[in-house]
C-alpha cells in the first residue's frame, strides 16, 4: 500500500495536459506530442489517455491541500512479460493551492488489468480530445 501522505511518492512536474481538457470529466487518447517526458522516453510505451474530473467534485489527496486534476492511464509492451506483453498503470496528476502540480508513483490497474496478452478493446474507443 502507497502512502500517499508522503512527499517521497510524489514528484514536481510539469503539467502534461492541454488546459482545455481539464474538468472536462472526459477521457481522451493523448497524441504522442502531448506525452510526458518520461513516457516519450520510454521504447515501450505505446499509448497513453488521460481522465480530468469535473472540478465541482474534486478529488482530495490525502494529507494535502491539493487535489487530483487528471488521471493518465499509460500502456506499455514489454517483451519480457510474455505471455502477457500489455502492462497498465495509472498516474495521478494533483495541482497544489499555489499551482504546483505533481505526478504520482505508478499504481497498478484492476480495470483493465495490470498485465494482458492483448490490449482491451474498449480502450480503442476513446479518440483524441478536440484540439
Amino acid at each position: 500500500m502507497v502512502d500517499w501522505k508522503s512527499a517521497d511518492n510524489w514528484s514536481p512536474v510539469e503539467f502534461p495536459v492541454v488546459g482545455g481538457l481539464l474538468s472536462s470529466n472526459q477521457t481522451f487518447r493523448l497524441e504522442p506530442t502531448h506525452w510526458p517526458p518520461w513516457a516519450h522516453s520510454s521504447t515501450q510505451m505505446q499509448r497513453l489517455w488521460v481522465y480530468c474530473p469535473d472540478s465541482e467534485n474534486p478529488i482530495a489527496v490525502p494529507g494535502s491541500t491539493a487535489t487530483v486534476v487528471a488521471r493518465l492511464l499509460t500502456e506499455r509492451n514489454d517483451p519480457k512479460d510474455a505471455p502477457e506483453t500489455y502492462n497498465y498503470n495509472f498516474y495521478l496528476y494533483a495541482q497544489t493551492t499555489d499551482g504546483r502540480v505533481f505526478q504520482s508513483l505508478p499504481i497498478r490497474t484492476s480495470d483493465p488489468k495490470h498485465r494482458s496478452t492483448a490490449p482491451p478493446e474498449w480502450l480503442d474507443s476513446y479518440g483524441p480530445p478536440p484540439l
